[in-house]
């Protein structure tokens, strides 16, 4: 969407006003030159540069007819400044109603603390909300967040904001819809990860179909080398066939395995399975020839893991039975969180299942009881197959406990796509109110 070609269109020296609350001040002999009113929204730009900005405007006396006064933080976003001359116009659509944002952080300085970044982010959330609730937002925006030490960006929105459009960003309407999401940009930032799979009975249903997953299975037959197994595997995800959950669930664990061991972090990955009982796998270590329950992703052993993990998935679905303990695995998922050894390394679980628990201790149960001192954890929960099978409700409890997201899936690629992306970003989402 393109600036509304509006006339008359005036050009205006830039004051910068301090903080004026994300408004732009104007004369009202000046506003009235522009058609607007006091509410009314302007975009200017230098027509050199083609940094642009945007704000509703105040009217102001004491500003001259050849200028606009424009907020600080307005003026920082806008890459803009003090003395530039801009072309300003009457911008005349609707503001969208922001449903969701995605709020990118990137350090300020090379020296920076990022292992935690994205955990004190939620803590001090209060602090963003003074500094910019109610401002308008738009696409690629960038602003500091002096608490932190922070740039913070506008990453993404639902719905999105395309080209030069807006919204007014209203905190309080955000967390009583899906939330805001926080994820670091530009570095990369290390994390554990606990992946919690269902092997139920019913895991062993065939209708997730295979599709558009050409790239990520060859990557990992190249993974693989010359291991028959895994290669034999991956063989069944044909284009256009259909595999069973079981399947689908094994191949998306060892995409992430993959994509783990690529990073080259040292990253721990440990996989527990749930059914009538939780139960990890074991790897062992290759340099102290310790038996331990996750895989250290150091990219020395290309297929470190891949048979045992695709093998270990299949095979606890066929001795599987009808029902399906997760409050034991994540309480098995603490357990493995602390052999991990260290407690301020940010850990993500995610917890895959196509059904409902049917034994042992009530999930949120758990998570109040076992996780509640751990601050640097984000939790994901995915439901695979016929959502009417599926307790999203309380999958979307476990998500919002552990600041997560749930998602349903039914087919590979969106699978494949979700899991690819988990295990690159660590992000947390906020909810409800800042104190709760």
């Amino acid at each position: 969407m393109e600036v509304p070609a509006i006339t008359p269109k005036v050009t205006l020296e830039i004051v910068d006003g301090g903080d004026l609350r994300g408004f732009a001040h104007l004369n009202p002999r000046t506003a009235e030159r522009l058609n607007a009113d006091l509410g009314s929204i302007v975009v200017f730009e230098d027509p050199n540069s083609t940094f642009w900005g945007a704000a509703e405007i105040r009217m102001n006396d004491e500003v001259a007819e050849d200028q606009i006064m424009i907020d600080t933080l307005v003026l920082e976003a806008s890459l803009l400044m003090e003395g530039d001359q801009v072309e300003v116009a009457l911008y005349d659509r609707d503001m969208i109603a922001l449903e969701y944002v995605e709020f990118g952080l990137k350090p300020m300085t090379d020296d920076a603390n990022t292992e935690d970044l994205v955990s004190r982010a939620a803590a001090n959330v209060a602090t963003l909300e003074k500094r910019i609730d109610g401002r308008l937002v738009y696409p690629g925006m960038s602003f500091s967040w002096p608490e932190l030490g922070v740039k913070v960006e506008i990453v993404g929105t639902r719905p999105p904001l395309t080209g030069k459009s807006f919204a007014k960003l209203a905190f309080e309407a955000l967390r009583e819809k899906t939330g805001y999401e926080f994820k670091t940009i530009g570095i990369a930032r290390p994390f554990n990860a606990i992946l919690l799979v269902d092997t139920s009975g019913s895991m062993k249903t065939t209708d997730v179909p295979v599709r558009d997953i050409a790239h990520a299975r060859e990557g990992l037959k190249d993974l693989a080398g010359d291991n028959p197994e895994v290669q034999a595997f991956l063989n069944r995800f044909r284009e256009g066939s259909k595999v069973s959950r079981a399947e689908a669930a094994a191949m998306a664990v060892l995409l992430y395995l993959a994509e783990k061991v690529g990073r080259g972090y040292g990253e721990k990955v440990a996989v527990i399975t749930f059914e009538k009982e939780a139960s990890e796998m074991t790897f062992l270590n290759s340099e102290t020839g310790e038996v331990q329950p996750f895989v250290e992703c150091t990219g020395k052993d290309k297929a470190l893991g891949l048979q045992i993990v695709s093998n270990h998935v299949v095979d606890k679905v066929e001795e599987g039975g009808t029902l399906t303990d997760m409050g034991s695995a994540l309480i098995k998922a603490r357990e493995v969180l602390d052999a991990f050894g260290d407690p301020n390394k940010p850990t993500m679980i995610i917890m895959l299942t196509d059904g409902i628990p049917t034994a042992g201790p009530t999930p949120m149960r758990v998570l109040k009881e076992k996780f509640s001192d751990r601050r640097n954890l984000v939790i994901y929960c995915i439901g695979l197959g016929e959502r009417t099978e599926i307790d999203e409700e309380l999958m979307l409890a476990i998500a919002q406990y552990g600041n997560g997201t749930y998602r349903h899936v039914d087919n590979m690629r969106d699978l494949l796509e979700w899991y690819g992306r988990l295990a690159s970003e660590f992000a947390v989402v906020v909810r409800g109110s800042p104190q709760d």
